[in-house]
Formats: C-alpha cells, structure tokens, sequence
C-alpha cells in the first residue's frame, strides 16, 4: 500500500469513527429517554440551593416534583415557605398560598421563573421533543453517568447554561441554572419511595393552583 493511499485509508478510518461517535451520542441520549418513558416517576424530591451575589449566604429550598404525563408537571416548594409552581401543555402557573397571589403566563424556555419548570417537565416526563424545541443540546455519556448542555434557542432572558447530569440509564440527579449575573441555582435530585401513585395528588394540587 503506498503512503498516499495509506494516509487516504487511515483518514477515512477516522472519518468513520467521528461519524459512529456522533450517531452514538444521539443514540444514547434517545436510549435514555426510552428507559425513562418506561419507568416514568410521578414524584421526586429536590433540594435546590440559589448562589446570589447580592446575599451573603446561600438561600436553600426542598420540595417535592409531581408529574402526570403526558403534560402536567407541578413543583411543590415547601420548604422555606410553601409554594406551588406548575406546566399544563404551555401554560406556566404560580400559586402564593401565604399572599393568596396566583400567576398564568405562557411557557418561555429561558425565562428565569419557568426554565426550572421546563427542564423538569420535559426530564420527568421524559419529553425530548420540549427539550429540542427549545434547547440546542450537547449530550455526553460515560460507563457511570450522562450529563447534557442546554442552551435557550431563543436568548431573551437572563439564563446562560443549564447543565444536566445523572447515573447512566437513571433519572437526572443534578442541574445546575446559571444566570448571565452569574447567580446560580442547583438542584439535586432524588427518587422517592412513596412516588410510585401519586396521580390523585397532583390532580388536587393543580385544582389548588387553578382556585378551584
């Protein structure tokens, strides 16, 4: 074999390998979802802890996230103080019970409010399609763990990154939102032994965050 052909032979070989690791990549992010869809979740527990630089110490909430696919998606902050934040379809939803205030808006995937509740519609529901419509993704996965990039299509609000990350074929146990200030808010996720039936829950917390 001449070094000309050699050298077109080798640079094919790596030509193909880039090319299977690309579709790998893809097929791994696809497989999870798949594993996800078959195991589907409807409560997890969170701990959230929000680095602001306009305070001296870390703030921290806890919760719990309660999902009824294939469009309801309602966190339930109870810890420091109890509130209620939701996704039916498109529609983003807030409820104050301690000021009695209750919010509707549209679903805006980089919006500070309602990034979090994006990414846990679109991770506990398994939505890869919400994902895609509304983040450019970097999915990268190991023997151990799986970890994505997510960056707004559409910059028009304050959120920079959006890191995602779990143990491999697991739910997310990890995100971390970082604004353009350089506020961060982490979330670590957990899997809860009593999530297995929690559909009439959910069902009276969305009633609750609708006041009805």
């Amino acid at each position: 074999m001449s070094s000309r052909t050699s050298s077109k032979f080798l640079s094919g070989i790596v030509l193909c390998l880039a090319t299977i690791g690309s579709v790998n990549a893809e097929d791994t992010l696809l497989s999870l979802m798949q594993k996800l869809k078959s195991a589907p979740l409807s409560r997890i527990s969170y701990q959230e802890t929000r680095t602001l630089k306009l305070m001296t110490e870390p703030w921290h909430g806890s919760g719990y996230l309660y999902s009824l696919p294939p469009d309801l998606m309602i966190r339930e902050q109870l810890q420091p103080q109890r509130l209620l934040m939701g996704v039916k379809g498109n529609k983003a939803l807030y409820f104050d019970p301690k000021e009695n205030v209750r919010h509707q808006g549209d679903l805006d995937g980089d919006n500070e409010l309602s990034v979090p509740l994006t990414v846990f519609k679109a991770l506990v529901n398994a939505d890869e399609t919400l994902l895609r419509s509304l983040y450019d993704i970097d999915f990268s996965s190991e023997s151990q763990a799986w970890s994505m990039n997510l960056t707004p299509k559409q910059k028009t609000g304050s959120v920079s990154k959006i890191v995602v990350s779990g143990l491999s074929g697991q739910q997310a146990n990890k995100i971390s939102i970082t604004q353009e200030d350089g506020d961060v808010s982490k979330f670590s996720l957990q899997k809860d032994a009593d999530g297995a039936k929690n559909n009439g829950v959910i069902n009276k917390l969305y009633q609750e965050l609708l006041g009805e």
